[in-house]
Parts: structure tokens; C-alpha cells; sequence
């Protein structure tokens, strides 16, 4: 709680003359600083504000490995659907360390992958919080990173995490050499881009 001032105590300052005349024409309200200004000219640190920035897709995947492309293959067609303004996209084969940067910015993020333990074209969605207490986990579909502890690292590297983040993984079975997905991973791709709309229709920042 912030402390009291230390003259609240001090009687009020005698009313200047003049004080209850209405303002003339020519006259003009002093401004009144903002908070943040206000705080500044005190000497303390300025309030912390929200980021502003758009929510985030972090998609994950190997476009070489047939299936496991899924995810760029959603984080593309979301490219044409979004503007830039409401929806930023970030594509690797797999997260690290360095996507704290862009989630400390955003107060939506979804990550997107494929997933080899559900059945294929089976979309599993849930919500995703920072853990702390195991910063390198391993295990988010097929890569080394989950993103929990990239969360944390956002938050303690940072000092910001997404309010609200998801994980969106699609079931998949092909891993071998090749660009194309298999049919029930193709008629996924439509059914999980609703649904990142949704998200960001909901949760996302206005443009």
C-alpha cells in the first residue's frame, strides 16, 4: 500500500483571492499532470503498463517432415486471415529461449504443434501457465521446450508473461521425408484456425 504523505497532517493553505470567480474567457484551467507524471516528479518509478503489443502464434514444426509441419502450415494460412496489427507470428522448428522476448510483448499467445501421442487429425486445446520451478522441461510435441517454462523465462527474463496463454497441438502419425500432410492432418488445419480466431476475436488486442 502506498504510503501517506508526510504534510497531510498540515493545516490547508489559505484560500487565494479570487478562488470561488469563475474562469474568464481568456482564462485557461491549469493542467493537471498524469499520473505517471506525477509519480515521476516525485521520484518514484513510473507505473507499469500493459504491453500493447498483438497477440502472438509461436508455431512449431519441420515442413520437411510431412506431418510435423502442421503447425506452420496453420501459422501460414493465419498469416492471410490476421493483419500484422492483431496477430504476429512466429514460425520455428522448435522453441527457444530467445521467443521470451516476443511473449514478454503480447497478452495473448498460442502456441501451435503437432502432437505424436493423439490420434491423427485429433485436436487437443487447453490453457498453458508459467512454471517456475522447472525452467528446462522437455517434452512440447517433439522439441526440447515446453511452454510453461518458456512462460517463466518470459516473466523472470523480461518481467512480463502473456495474461493469457494456449497451446493448440493436432494429432499426427507421419514423420518421414516429405511436404505434405496426410488427409486428417489437411482437414485439421481449417478446424484449428477457427479456433485460433476465436482466441483472438476474444482475448486479443482490438486493432
Amino acid at each position: 500500500m502506498r504510503a501517506m504523505n508526510a504534510n497531510a497532517t498540515l493545516p490547508p493553505a489559505p484560500r487565494r483571492a479570487g478562488a470561488n470567480r469563475g474562469l474568464t474567457e481568456d482564462a485557461s484551467p491549469r493542467r493537471r499532470g498524469s499520473r505517471k507524471e506525477k509519480h515521476a516528479r516525485d521520484g518514484g518509478a513510473a507505473p507499469r503498463t500493459h504491453p500493447a503489443g498483438p497477440a502472438l502464434l509461436v508455431a512449431c514444426g519441420n515442413s520437411l517432415r510431412q506431418d510435423d509441419g502442421v503447425g506452420l502450415r496453420i501459422a501460414e494460412a493465419a498469416e492471410h486471415l490476421f493483419p500484422a496489427s492483431r496477430l504476429r507470428i512466429v514460425a520455428a522448428q522448435q522453441l527457444t529461449p530467445e521467443m521470451a522476448a516476443d511473449l514478454a510483448k503480447t497478452e495473448l499467445a498460442i502456441f501451435v504443434d503437432a502432437s505424436a501421442m493423439d490420434e491423427p487429425g485429433a485436436i487437443r486445446f487447453a490453457p498453458v501457465t508459467a512454471c517456475p520451478d522447472t525452467p528446462e522441461l522437455h517434452g512440447f510435441g517433439a522439441h526440447s521446450l515446453e511452454p510453461p517454462a518458456l512462460l517463466a523465462m518470459a516473466q523472470t527474463l523480461c518481467g512480463h508473461a502473456p495474461a493469457r496463454a494456449f497451446a493448440l497441438t493436432v494429432g499426427a502419425c507421419h514423420f518421414g521425408y516429405g511436404e505434405d500432410l496426410s488427409g486428417p492432418l489437411r482437414q485439421a488445419v481449417p478446424r484449428a484456425l477457427r479456433l485460433v480466431g476465436n482466441l483472438v476475436g476474444v482475448f486479443g488486442k482490438r486493432a
